[in-house]
């Protein structure tokens, strides 16, 4: 898995040069702020919407995770109670060490939101700001980063994060920064070339005539006007990175037992899939919905942010 396409600095610095996103920064910073929600109603982005709904409860049953479940509830091994069926006792079932599933997944949620909201929080806070000194600066050092993030870039994002968690160990924390270092190189290459087209920008230029130094410059006039790409580019980055996280705990490289995160769950349980199906299928299918809910999400505020459709739709 190599991280989603990466448009080319002609194609970004095309688009920005060609849309209002820099002259309307006095006024939102590059983003619409007539409501998202009244934005899909209006649109009637009925699917988009329900997925932001899914989302919203997915994050409240995680934040009340420690009300609704207790942790030894959750970690406790009971085998009187092994692999009971969904049923009025257990809403959706036990596990082969008769452990609650609902318990453990609404606890790998919690785990698994935690991982993807701070690996891609930190990985957008080195990359957007290493893409906003190699497109402002054009010297040797940041053509060297570039072609550094270039390599980074050339090698699946599971394997490099692969390789972190080999050196950092099995922990919540070493998962975070392995996906973290994968997702970095995505944001320096993705923002470098809008920073290079806007810093050619009558208001910047204006700004630098006038005395105001570089990193105000990046602070208060270039990074605010890629606001709206970094939104979008962070929704797809989480749902990416909830994949890659499951995947390492599938592989037996997240968090060691018992703590209950989704991919180790699905990997657990793949011996009884063809007796006790529902012990796969459900911590799997609440791993798919989560992903494809960001992805609509995504999709849909993409569309909210773009200037273009923005301005078609006045």
């Amino acid at each position: 898995m190599s991280g989603p396409p990466i448009a080319s600095a002609a194609v970004v610095e095309k688009d920005l040069a060609s849309t209002p996103a820099a002259d309307g920064a006095s006024q939102s910073g590059g983003i619409r702020t007539d409501g998202f929600v009244r934005y899909l109603f209006a649109a009637r982005r009925w699917i988009a919407l329900f997925s932001l709904s899914v989302l919203c409860c997915i994050f409240a049953a995680a934040a009340l995770a420690p009300w609704l479940f207790s942790w030894e509830a959750i970690t406790q091994v009971n085998l009187d109670q092994a692999l009971i069926t969904p049923g009025s006792g257990f809403w959706l079932g036990t596990d082969e060490l008769g452990r609650d599933l609902l318990g453990r997944i609404v606890w790998g949620a919690r785990i698994t939101l935690v991982v993807a909201f701070g690996s891609v929080g930190l990985g957008m806070a080195v990359g957007v700001s290493l893409g906003a000194i190699c497109g402002f600066y054009a010297n040797a050092i940041t053509g060297a980063v570039m072609r550094l993030m270039d390599f980074m870039i050339a090698f699946p994002r599971t394997l490099v994060a692969i390789m972190v968690v080999a050196v950092a160990g099995n922990s919540v924390m070493s998962l975070t920064i392995a996906i973290a270092i994968s997702t970095m190189p995505i944001y320096v290459r993705f923002f470098a070339a809008p920073v290079r087209a806007l810093k050619e920008r009558e208001f910047v230029l204006a700004s630098r005539a006038i005395g105001v130094g570089d990193l105000r410059l990046l602070a208060a006039h270039v990074i605010p006007n890629i606001g709206s790409l970094i939104i979008v580019q962070a929704t797809t980055s989480l749902a990416e990175a909830i994949l890659i996280g499951s995947g390492l705990s599938f592989l037996g490289l997240g968090p060691p037992p018992p703590i209950p995160e989704w991919g180790a769950m699905i990997a657990n349980s793949r011996a009884h899939l063809a007796s006790h199906p529902h012990v796969l299928l459900a911590p799997g299918l609440v791993l798919c919905i989560v992903i494809l809910s960001f992805n609509l999400v995504g999709d849909a505020l993409r569309d909210y942010v773009d200037p273009r459709s923005r301005t078609s739709r006045r």
